[in-house]
């Protein structure tokens, strides 16, 4: 009876999917959308450009999903963040979590509200699950019942939105050196240089910034520089001159920003600043960033589940349990202090602070704000 009742509410979630359809904003171009994100500034005006996490979900709709990427396209959002996950193969797949449990349909049906650490029940690591077993898969959406959607491969994904979405600006968010490198393949081989960017932690980076070159030649590339990578940085950068009147590990961090921010292939750099009106490990780099009129990339996290608890407690981790707090992963620092608030929720406040693109699990919310202020030029985008 349960398995009838799940299959009815995919059918009829599906659809009200189907019968939403908007028309979208077919006369963009990817290639306009990167150049508006590289060079926020123009025309004496600003443009903070908006970026859907994992796509725009809904019941029915899982994140990371051919749904979810056509529901973008939909909500005339001109870009969007898909994470990237490999299967025990190495092929590059569409997942945020490291573990199984809270995005595919598999019975018994893991439960993610525990605290047990490892979690208790179905949650295999992506890294031990074969591609025929994650192609054969279902996906669960974000109130975990099943629906109709098959994970994606990275190639799959790319296939279907160079066809099916090409006025859409794509962001792979990558955890590892391997991954980069099949990713910017996937997309050379497929042509999308122009409308496909690849993002990973400047800590695979850190003695020296991507270059135009190797396997990254001709693909955009977007280094995230999180409290946690400064010390990488300021360690391992070390073929920089720095004055002496100058503290050494500020200086060589700043550095590398500069390389980084030098690079024509670098449109952005994510700075997580989790505190803009307070200090923060990274506060001196914003507005050094801000100064040079360089674009910045922001993370505004949106709370999940539990709302109604008022604890904070709001977020899936990595592991795919709930719920954890931002607080409970600031970051302590060896050269550069440590976080000791969390603020990033706050949209208004990322946008005061001058980031120039927001990937936020609320993009309509940003279209609005940006709208209001002025700082929304889709005109550029054509």
């Amino acid at each position: 009876m349960r398995s009838i009742q799940s299959v009815f509410f995919v059918i009829v979630t599906s659809l009200l999917f189907l019968s939403g359809h908007v028309q979208a904003a077919e006369n963009w171009n990817p290639a306009h959308i990167l150049e508006a994100f590289q060079y926020p500034y123009a025309n004496g005006q600003t443009t903070v450009g908006v970026i859907a996490h994992r796509g725009v979900v809904s019941d029915g709709c899982p994140e990371n999903s051919q749904c979810s990427i056509d529901a973008t396209v939909n909500n005339n959002i001109e870009a969007i963040e898909l994470d990237v996950k490999q299967s025990s193969q190495g092929t590059p797949w569409l997942f945020h979590d490291q573990n199984a449990g809270r995005m595919i349909y598999h019975l018994p049906l893991f439960d993610i509200f525990q605290d047990r650490t490892p979690p208790v029940g179905w949650d295999p690591d992506f890294r031990t699950m074969t591609d025929n077993q994650l192609a054969h898969s279902y996906l669960r959406d974000r109130n975990f019942s099943g629906t109709r959607f098959h994970p994606l491969s990275v190639l799959e994904a790319l296939r279907y939105i160079k066809v099916k979405a090409p006025q859409l600006l794509v962001v792979l968010d990558i955890k590892t050196a391997e991954a980069v490198s099949r990713c910017a393949s996937i997309v050379k081989d497929l042509g999308m240089e122009n409308q496909v960017v690849l993002k990973a932690s400047s800590s695979l980076y850190s003695s020296y910034p991507p270059r135009s070159g190797g396997a990254l030649a001709g693909v955009h590339f977007v280094p995230t520089v999180y409290a946690g990578n400064l010390d990488d940085i300021a360690v391992n950068f070390t073929n920089v001159y720095c004055d002496i009147s100058v503290e050494v590990h500020h200086c060589r961090v700043e550095e590398w920003l500069k390389v980084a921010y030098d690079n024509p292939d670098i449109p952005w750099v994510e700075i997580g600043n989790k505190s803009p009106d307070y200090p923060d490990p990274t506060s001196s780099f914003v507005a050094q960033a801000k100064r040079y009129k360089h674009a910045i990339g922001a993370f505004v996290p949106v709370p999940e589940y539990n709302l109604s608890r008022g604890n904070g407690a709001y977020y899936v981790r990595s592991n795919a349990t709930c719920c954890a707090r931002l607080s409970d992963y600031l970051t302590k620092t060896r050269y550069f202090g440590n976080e000791t608030v969390d603020r990033r929720e706050s949209l208004d406040l990322q946008l005061t602070s001058g980031f120039t693109n927001i990937i936020t699990d609320n993009p309509q919310q940003a279209i609005r704000l940006t709208s209001d202020r002025g700082m929304r030029h889709t005109e550029r985008y054509e």
